[in-house]
Order: C-alpha cells, then sequence, then structure tokens
C-alpha cells in the first residue's frame, strides 16, 4: 500500500542550516522527501567554530558518499600532548587508536565552516539548498502537520508541513515556540577562543593542552599551516572588554606558542543544558537546540550529527505510511546520551577550571604524571578513543533494540568488519534497512528476506568477524543509521516477524 505524500509541501521543514541541519536535509533529500531549509543568516558560517569529527560522524559520511571528499578537506591529529610551567610533561598517542573498531581510526579535524560546505555543496548538486536571511519566528501545530510563520525579504508568510526540525541553536526559537525548558546551567568563568597562525616549541601534529597554577591554555592543530585553534580562560581582573591583544599576555606566559596572527577571536561563557524534550508532537529539537555542554572532546557538532541520523530515516519511514510510534523513539534515544555526555563534560571541565588549591595540584602534578604512566597500554588508548570517537554510543532501552547475537546486542553499532577492498559498512550506503548474516543464511532466512523485500547480505565468517564479537550464521537485522535493530544468533522465523510486523516499512527498507 502506498501513502499519499501529496498533501504538504514540504514534508519537512527544517530551521537552521549549520552542519546538523543540513545533514538532516541532504539525508532525507536522497530518501525522496520534499525539503525546505531556512536560516536568518545571511549565507553559510565563515568562522571555523567546532574543528574534529568524530570517527563515527565520518562514518555517516560515508554512508553518504561524503567520506572521501571529507577525508581530502581535513587532517589528521596524533594525540594529545600536555604542558606544565613550559615544560612537556606527558603525551599521549592516539595515532590508530581505533584500529579494529572502524576505517577511521585517528582523530580528524575538520571544522564547522568546512563540514557545512560539503554538507551544502552536497545538498545543492540534489537540487536542494537553502533559503538564507529568512527566520522561524512561531508555529502552530495540530493532529495534520505544523503551520509555520517565518519572515525574510521584508515579508511575513505561512508554511504548511508535515513535520518541523528545530536545529536553530542554543537560542532555538524552535525550542522556545513549543515551551520546552533547556534545563541546567551556566559555568561563571568566560573563555576565548581564537583561530591563529602561531609556532613554537608545541607539538605541531597534536592537541597541546598547558595547565599552570590558575589557567589552562588549549591548542588545536588546524588544516593549513602552522595554524591554530587556541581556547583559554578569560582573567577576572579583565573585564568585560576583551580582544586578543589583552589576552595575549597569557598566551606568552605558558611558553608554548608565539602567536604572528589572528584570524578569529571571540569570548564566551560555557552552559551545560538539555532540553526535557526531544520531541513535542510532530516538532523535533535536534543539535545544540537540544543540548549544549563545553567543548571538551569535541562531542558538540557531532553529536547534533548523531541526532540527525537517528531522526532522519524514522521521519522518511512515517511520511511512508509506518506507525507514530516510530518517530517517539527519538527522544528516548538520543537524550540520555545527551544527559550522559553533558555530566561527564561537566566534571572534567569543573576540574580544569577548579580554582582551590587541591585542584592545582592535581592539574599540575598528578594529572601529568598519571597520563604518561596509564596511557601507554593499548587497552587504555583503545578505550579513551573508543569514547572520544562515539562509536560506542547504543540504545539498550529503545523498544527498537531486540535480541542478541555474540556481544552484539540490539541496539548496538553494527561492528565493522573488514573485507578485500573494503568493510561490511559499505552495505550501509543503500540507507535502507537490511540483513547481515556472517556464516550462512538459512534457507528460511533468504524466504523471508525475498517476501518481505530486505537486501541480505551474507559475509565469510572471518576471524575478523570473531574478533568483532560476533558468532557464526549469527542474524542482524540493521536500522538505515547502521545500529543493529534485531540481532538473533540463528534465525528465528516467529522473532523476525514480531519485530517486522512493528517496526519495518510495508515492503523493504
Amino acid at each position: 500500500m502506498t501513502h499519499d505524500r501529496s498533501g504538504l509541501d514540504p514534508e519537512v521543514l527544517i530551521a537552521g542550516a549549520g552542519p546538523t541541519g543540513l545533514l538532516l536535509a541532504l539525508w532525507l533529500t536522497r530518501l525522496g522527501v520534499r525539503v525546505q531549509v531556512v536560516d536568518p543568516k545571511s549565507g553559510p558560517t565563515t568562522e571555523t567554530r567546532a574543528i574534529a569529527v568524530q570517527a563515527r560522524t565520518l562514518e555517516f559520511y560515508d554512508q553518504l558518499g561524503l567520506g572521501r571528499e571529507a577525508l581530502s578537506r581535513g587532517r589528521h591529529a596524533a594525540g594529545l600532548r600536555l604542558w606544565t610551567r613550559g615544560r612537556a610533561r606527558a603525551g599521549v598517542d592516539l595515532r590508530s587508536a581505533g584500529a579494529g573498531l572502524t576505517a577511521h581510526p585517528d582523530i580528524f579535524i575538520l571544522t564547522q565552516d568546512q563540514n557545512e560546505a560539503l554538507l551544502l555543496g552536497q545538498l545543492e548538486a540534489l537540487g536542494g539548498g537553502v533559503e538564507w536571511g529568512t527566520a522561524l519566528t512561531g508555529l502552530t501545530q495540530d493532529v495534520g502537520g505544523v503551520t509555520a510563520t517565518l519572515e525574510g525579504g521584508g515579508e511575513i508568510r505561512t508554511l504548511r508541513t508535515a513535520y518541523l526540525a528545530g536545529c536553530d541553536g542554543a537560542g532555538s526559537v524552535v525550542r522556545r515556540s513549543l515551551g520546552v525548558p533547556l534545563s541546567g546551567g551556566t559555568y561563571p568563568q568566560r573563555f576565548y577562543v581564537a583561530d591563529v597562525s602561531a609556532s613554537g616549541p608545541l607539538s605541531g601534529d597534536r592537541v597541546n593542552v598547558s595547565l599552570d597554577d590558575d589557567q589552562f591554555l588549549a591548542l588545536f592543530p588546524m588544516p593549513g599551516l602552522d595554524r591554530w585553534r587556541v581556547v583559554g580562560q578569560v582573567p577576572a581582573e579583565l573585564g568585560e572588554a576583551v580582544t586578543f591583544e589583552t589576552v595575549r599576555p597569557q598566551i606568552d606566559s605558558q611558553r608554548v606558542a608565539q602567536v604572528s596572527a589572528v584570524q578569529w577571536f571571540s569570548t564566551y561563557r560555557v552552559h551545560h543544558r538539555v532540553a526535557d524534550s526531544f520531541q513535542v508532537g510532530r516538532a523535533f529539537l535536534l543539535g545544540d537546540a537540544a543540548h549544549v555542554h563545553s567543548p571538551v572532546g569535541g562531542q558538540g557538532m557531532n553529536t547534533g550529527l548523531g541526532d540527525a541520523a537517528n531522526l532522519v530515516w524514522k521521519l522518511a519511514q512515517t511520511l511512508c505510511g509506518a506507525a507514530p510510534g516510530l518517530l517517539a523513539t527519538y527522544g528516548p534515544e538520543r537524550r540520555p546520551f545527551a544527559v550522559s555526555l553533558v555530566n561527564t563534560t561537566d566534571r572534567v571541565f569543573s576540574g580544569v577550571v577548579d580554582p582551590s588549591p587541591l585542584a592545582r595540584v592535581v592539574r599540575t602534578r598528578v594529572i601529568p604524571a598519571l597520563l604518561g604512566l596509564f596511557s601507554r597500554p593499548a587497552a587504555v588508548r583503545r578505550w579513551a578513543f573508543g569514547r572520544l570517537s562515539q562509536l560506542l554510543i547504543h540504545y539498550p532501552h529503545s523498544p527498537l533494540s531486540v535480541g542478541r547475537a555474540g556481544r552484539v546486542r540490539g541496539g548496538d553499532r553494527l561492528p565493522w568488519v573488514p573485507l578485500a577492498g573494503g568493510s561490511n559498512l559499505g552495505a550501509l550506503q543503500s540507507l535502507r534497512w537490511q540483513v547481515h548474516v556472517y556464516g550462512t543464511p538459512s534457507p528460511d532466512l533468504l524466504t523471508w528476506c525475498a517476501v518481505r523485500e530486505l537486501p541480505l547480505h551474507a559475509f565469510a565468517f572471518t576471524a575478523a568477524a570473531r574478533r568483532a564479537g560476533l558468532v557464526r550464521n549469527a542474524c542482524c537485522l540493521v536500522r538505515p543509521d547502521g545500529y543493529v535493530g534485531l540481532a538473533l544468533s540463528r534465525f528465528n522465523l516467529q522473532e523476525a516477524e514480531a519485530y517486522a510486523a512493528r517496526w519495518l516499512p510495508a515492503s523493504g527498507g
């Protein structure tokens, strides 16, 4: 049975053309959904802002055929170098720390403006685009759709859409219109961020962090020769009127970098907040509209992109007639991770900026000693990479997550298994539900996939598959975002049919 999708145009309105909104728009367009993107800015972001993409983000880019282009635009970082009082005290080498986990086992620097340019270029190549200079100023909704008020070009107009995605940042008009609180707080300290050209003893291929008694400085390698992102705390005595020259003495005192040119400078306060709900009716919150936190670990932009990857296929499938309950899984899957992330970065960040004497001793003496001692074993480096990379995000309590096959459970990211010329994740480029078997599919499974019009990918059960936690002849029903929906150590028709009847589209993926 086909579902009538002709009544509303666009089918999805996206407020905000940052990385989250652009990824959502591009993926929806690839799935044949009619999309409109509006943004009050006059054009794309020109500041670098967020600077790192994690391995999980690169896997999503691979699904969309953007992976190689993304890698050609950025640069890898080798790890971390820790300084105190101008002396290199410890280092963490994260090169290939994720080997065996993903095709992207390193830290990768690709700035926000580069991500936006990549995504916007692909969207425009498909005939899409952004209505710049147009702001969403209000909304109402009913059982049949959302009515949005837009202002731009000196005009006010209304637009009717099936669903609304609020990707419009920490000051989200969508969130305020929905009456959803952004619960949490704001740190009292102010911070500065600058893109600079610099030289000095700092390690050119690593994130350099300098921890002194009463201040910290972080320098991130950027694409380009001697280009760095500098982040530091604004001394309280400087007041509100802060320029780069007023914080330059602080940078010089750390004795790790000499700045020769400044491309961008800004100050900000750090929030740690999460929206109380990620969905109200037909409207959704994603990215900074749903969660804001410390930049520790380079997680913010990547978490928004993960929100988009989670919601996009659920929107497309619902527009084709899926049960509304599918969309109701978005918030319960994504919000717990956002809360956990905010809590984790809050603890780390609080320790970094704590002015107490004990905290100073921990920063300048204890951390350097322990970091050098405990970061050498490969298992520790692998553990650190797993948490930074977002590869370990999983949804064990979602109603979409059922069963277990070996170490792989419903809700886990499909493990990466290398193959000659690629990996098992290459099959995900279809952006469809699909079945993976590592071994020999049973006749019952072959028949079921044919009836359900589900793509079936049978892979050899190799040593790599075993190391990934799979078992021979295991059957995984994989969601379009690369997470396992149903995991079965052996195919069971009754279990598969019960799952499919609830969650799969009427035919195929």
